[in-house]
């Protein structure tokens, strides 16, 4: 927005990291949209700002704590001595740390909804969420992440949150500069026969349920949210993914309470907030890749009648020893599509229209 500052928000995609926004000390100028200079006008916005992490709370509130030399509790933490400001933008995640925000499950790409300006956030899955946590990697659930479950491919159990879920945002008042949030969850990924009461908390169908959402793209064209998967964990069923979403707004589901059996025999409580059941007309799947790949990266027309998709790695679970063998691959893609049979499998670049000739989506 014209006269405010800019605001870049980032999610550091490892288990039990951070999400993190920067805040430029310039405001935004709209004729910098149109600089033919980038490089300057990037150092105007990107040279100076403010750093901060974010905390959730379990009452569905957030706060963004700043991350500089300047604050006491990063100054004085006692797990390292920063030495200056560069140092905090370096070790950002032992400042983090410092100032107890939210360990999250492997936060990767976000987006912005340009019908509200929410913030959504892709948390991919954490192996290391345990209700009985033990050693310093493993986490107990929380309200941002409230699941630690089982999940099973074939005789393998998978612990922890195998499937992942999405999170979003809204700033308070303040807009980019906001320092307190609201937030809720806007979906998680589940097989859809899974329990509703502690795992499927979305109500996912079987036209609609996904795992480990990683790629997050938005389409000016027609406000369409594009999910895209990079699973190990459901590909028992199904191949990674590319669902459509209309995401709704913060606020439009419920609170619910997750109870889980500690090893001691006592309870632990986690309340969460989740985002409206979604129904046919407003999460399903689009497409499904080959074997062994990830969905990632969107791109398309700005009239939004072509989208640009990439089909990264497929086949890659083949075994080194089985290269010279095109009939033990795991995928032979796009050579089994038709590109002539038993060919090693590639990465590729799909571009999607629709024969009617319109806005894909519609």
């Amino acid at each position: 927005m014209a006269g405010k500052p800019l605001a870049v928000y980032m999610g550091d995609d490892a288990r039990n990291e951070y999400i993190y926004k920067y805040v430029s000390t310039a405001n935004w100028d709209v004729a910098d949209a149109n600089s033919t200079d980038v490089m300057t006008t990037g150092d105007k916005y990107l040279d100076s700002g403010k750093m901060y992490v974010a905390k959730f709370n379990a009452d569905g509130s957030g706060q963004w704590l700043e991350l500089s030399i300047s604050n006491p509790t990063v100054a004085g933490y006692a797990g390292y001595a920063f030495a200056d400001q560069a140092d905090v933008c370096v070790n950002t995640r032992l400042a983090a740390d410092a100032v107890g925000a939210t360990k999250m499950d492997r936060p990767e790409w976000c987006a912005v909804n340009p019908a509200n300006g929410e913030i959504y956030f892709t948390l991919t899955n954490n192996s290391n969420r345990r209700v009985d946590p033990t050693g310093s990697s493993q986490l107990a659930p929380d309200s941002a992440n409230p699941r630690a479950y089982t999940d099973m491919k074939g005789t393998s159990e998978q612990k922890g949150n195998p499937n992942g879920h999405l999170i979003r945002i809204k700033e308070a008042a303040a807009g980019s500069a906001a320092t307190s949030f609201t937030w809720d969850l806007y979906a998680l990924g589940a097989q859809s026969d899974a329990d509703g009461s502690k795992v499927n908390l979305s109500n996912l169908t079987a036209d609609q349920d996904f795992s480990s959402p990683d790629g997050l793209v938005f389409s000016p064209a027609t406000g369409i949210m594009w999910i895209q998967t990079d699973d190990g964990a459901y590909t028992d069923v199904t191949n990674c993914m590319m669902l459509a979403a209309l995401p709704g707004q913060v606020g439009d589901g419920a609170k619910k309470t997750l109870s889980y059996t500690k090893a001691d025999g006592s309870t632990l409580a986690v309340d969460t907030y989740v985002g409206k059941t979604p129904t046919p007309s407003t999460l399903k799947r689009f497409l499904v890749g080959p074997k062994a790949c990830e969905i990632t990266g969107l791109c398309e027309t700005p009239d939004g009648k072509a989208v640009f998709i990439n089909i990264q790695h497929p086949g890659e679970t083949t075994a080194l020893a089985d290269i010279a063998d095109p009939a033990k691959y795991t995928s032979q893609w796009p050579s089994s599509a038709g590109y002539g049979a038993g060919k090693r499998p590639r990465s590729a670049t799909i571009v999607i229209t629709k024969n009617d000739g319109g806005k894909i989506g519609t």
